[in-house]
Formats: C-alpha cells, structure tokens, sequence
C-alpha cells in the first residue's frame, strides 16, 4: 500500500501546487502586466530621482512655492510643499528626511514621497496613484478558474483509471474465487498501486484452497483408514460375543485394543496436522543455526544397520522459528531412513541470498509423476504400504512449515545415492 499512498501525494502535490503555480505564471505574465513597460521597481525609483533632482533645485529657489503652484493640476503625479512643523512623521522616518534621502509612504490611494528642502524648512510632498496593474475580468477569472479544476480532475482521473481497472478486476477475481473456482488469481502487475493488495489476495487464494485440498484429503483419508480398524472391530466383537474360550477370548480382546490403538494414533495424527494451521499466529522467528538443528536432529536417530553422513561448512544461519523448523529437519531425516536401504547424507550449503538444506537416501527413489502428489497428506508411495508404518504426513508436514518460512521444497533423484533426494531452498531475506 506504500505505493498507493505514495503516488496520492505526489498526485495532490502536482495537482495543486503544480497547476496553481502555473496558473499564477501565466496571470502575472501575460493577464497582470504593469500599464507601463517599466517594472514597478523601476518606475519608483526613478520617481524618487526625479524628486529628489527637483528638491535640491527648489531649495536654491528664494521662492520654491511660485514654482510648486505652477504645476499642473491634471497631471497624475501632483506636488506640493508642507511645513515641517505641519508634519507628524515618525522619528525614524525624519532621521532619513535630516540625512538627504527620501521617504516614501504607500497608501490604498497611491504613493507618496517626501523630500526635505533644508534651507527652507519644509517637504516636498510627491503624489503619485498606485502602481497598480490591470484587473482581471471577472468572466476572464471564471475561466482560468474553470480550466484550472478541470486540468486538476483530469490529472486525478489519469491517476484513477489504473487503479479502478485494477480493483475492478480484482473484484472480478474475487468474485470467480467466491462462486467456486479456487483457482483464480490476479496477475500482478509491476506498475499497479494496489501491488501488495493483490499479492496478498493471492497468498489467501492459494492458502484457502490447499485448506480445502487439505479437507478432501483428510475427509478420504479418514473414510479409508478408518474403515479397516471399524470393521475389524466389529468383527472382533462379534467374534468375542460367541467365544468361551478364556484365551481366544483375551487373544480377541488384546485385537480389539490394538485397533483401537490404530484408531486413537490416526485421530491423532488427524488433530496436530489440523492444529498445524493454527501454530502460524504462534510463530517466534529469529535468526538460528541451522547447522546446529540438523546435527542435534542427527543424534536423536538411531539406526543400527543404516549410516547418516552430515556436511557442512561454517555455521549456516537461517530465520525462522527453531521449534518448527527441527520439525521440519526431523521429519526429512525420518523419512529418509524409512525409504533408505543403508546411507543418508545430509548437506547444508549457502549463497549470499539463500541456503540449500539437501537430504538423500540410497532407496527406491519417487517417480517423477508422484512427486507432487507425494507431498501432499496421506499420500504415500506405492510400495511403502505394508512396508513402512505410518499415514502419509511427513512430508505434508514439511511443506506447510516451509509455506510459512517463505521456503521451498524439490525432490529429485539423488546422482550419489540413487534414492530419493529432497532440496529445501530457504532465502536469507528477513520476512515475517
């Protein structure tokens, strides 16, 4: 929103002070222009020589009033002599009169300059009308005043129109998404104002519809795996209920407990991967060695006939929350020695912008076709049914902790081991 904000001043700036000053240009230009072809400062100050000219040759006159009388009465400027008793002057103003220079004195009706005639104690008094310039014609005013707000609405609807395409398609986008097509997302553009506006429709777009992916999943995963521990509890019972046999009936009963056991460990498994999309709010990211995290996961693994081999260069930092990320590692590491015949090999290496956390088994490997869906919750690979223990969440895990951590999760075949490899790409950018 910083640009949206940004680029309204900047537009009310332009608008306002911009086109005024434009405006007050062109009236003092060519509208204003003084009568006479003389700047103002000009003109009073040759007055003020002129004057200043006729006060020293008045003082040499026995009789400077004959003189005075004489001028004529229809001229625009006008003279006359005053007595210096006859004038209240302020001190500082009869100081520059004592000293030989002018005073002049501005009035609503023109200009007036006094001039001292020392040897004949009195001031010569010079009227002259206002300098004033040409009045403007009230319709000439109401045109300029008209141009002016319509140049100001046209600036601010140039600065609209890209602004109210780009809410009117997002309301567009917006709606799609609402009436079901969860696939729907704007095209953010690189000049738009509303850039993180979009880009965060977008996050939610994309986050409420892996919830609902996540919600068929769940809802198929728990009509299947529940069904099978339902029905052999049913039959158990139904077994137990016809059994007189003391020790069948313990065998039938210890069953029975064991499925019920599966039911409470898949409810379970239901609950903290629901609980996973609560724990966002609850995120304390900080800069953590992610070195660290990986060799004290590596510790806590142990596995008699499988070897897990660890490189790293110097401590690697990251940001994120140090809970969730063990997490992450913990389940990769898992993972990876589940579908693992004997060696896993961790690495950990950096660039100025990113760090690369590489995890790789010399098992089976995933089929290039099942790596999107392998990702997702309880989905699991083809041969790990009956194999390996487990209901699919692992990696669903892992791939909602990276959403959170802005980070990225690809799978390919591993060049040394021949298994699986799986490359978690994190960006040293601090984002929250």
């Amino acid at each position: 929103m910083r640009r949206l904000i940004f680029s309204l001043i900047a537009v009310v700036l332009i608008a306002t002070i911009g086109l005024g000053w434009m405006f007050d240009n062109v009236v003092a230009q060519y509208l204003e222009a003084p009568a006479s072809t003389r700047s103002s400062n000009d003109a009073v100050s040759e007055l003020e020589s002129l004057g200043s000219h006729m006060a020293q040759t008045l003082d040499k006159l026995p009789q400077p009033a004959d003189f005075v009388a004489q001028w004529p009465t229809v001229d625009s400027h006008q003279m006359k002599l005053v007595g210096v008793d006859n004038v209240v002057l302020p001190q500082p103003l009869m100081t520059d009169l004592n000293a030989g220079h002018s005073v002049m004195l501005e009035t609503d009706t023109g200009l007036s300059l006094y001039f001292l005639l020392n040897n004949h104690q009195q001031l010569l008094v010079i009227d002259a009308p206002p300098l004033m310039t040409k009045p403007i014609d009230s319709s000439l005013r109401l045109i300029l005043t008209s141009v002016f707000y319509l140049l100001m609405m046209m600036l601010m609807l140039a600065w609209l129109y890209p602004l109210l395409r780009r809410l009117l398609k997002l309301r567009l986008v917006a709606k799609a998404f609402g009436d079901g097509d969860l696939t729907q997302r704007v095209n953010v553009s690189s000049v738009t104002y509303i850039r993180d506006l979009e880009t965060e429709f977008n996050h939610m777009a994309q986050r409420i519809e892996s919830l609902v992916s996540d919600v068929k999943l769940l809802s198929s995963a728990v009509s299947h795996d529940l069904r099978t521990p339902l029905a052999r509890i049913r039959f158990g019972l139904d077994t137990l209920a016809e059994e007189d046999d003391p020790k069948l009936r313990r065998r039938f009963e210890q069953r029975i407990s064991d499925n019920v056991d599966e039911m409470v460990e898949l409810v379970e498994t239901l609950l903290n991967y629901a609980r996973l999309d609560q724990a966002m709010i609850n995120l304390e990211k900080r800069s953590v060695s992610l070195t660290s995290i990986v060799a004290s996961c590596i510790n806590t693994k142990t596995v008699e006939d499988k070897q897990i081999e660890f490189h790293s260069g110097d401590d690697v930092q990251v940001f994120g929350d140090p809970a969730y990320l063990m997490i992450l590692v913990n389940n990769l590491l898992q993972n990876a020695l589940n579908y693992g015949e004997n060696r896993v090999t961790v690495n950990i290496s950096q660039t100025d912008e990113s760090v690369l956390l590489s995890v790789s088994d010399d098992g089976a490997g995933i089929p290039e076709d099942d790596r999107q869906q392998i990702v997702k919750p309880f989905i699991r690979g083809n041969d790990s049914e009956q194999s390996v223990k487990g209901y699919g969440m692992g990696l669903a895990i892992v791939t909602r902790i990276l959403q959170w951590h802005q980070g990225s999760l690809v799978i390919k075949q591993s060049e040394a081991l021949g298994g699986a490899e799986f490359n978690v790409l994190f960006s040293k950018k601090k984002k929250s």
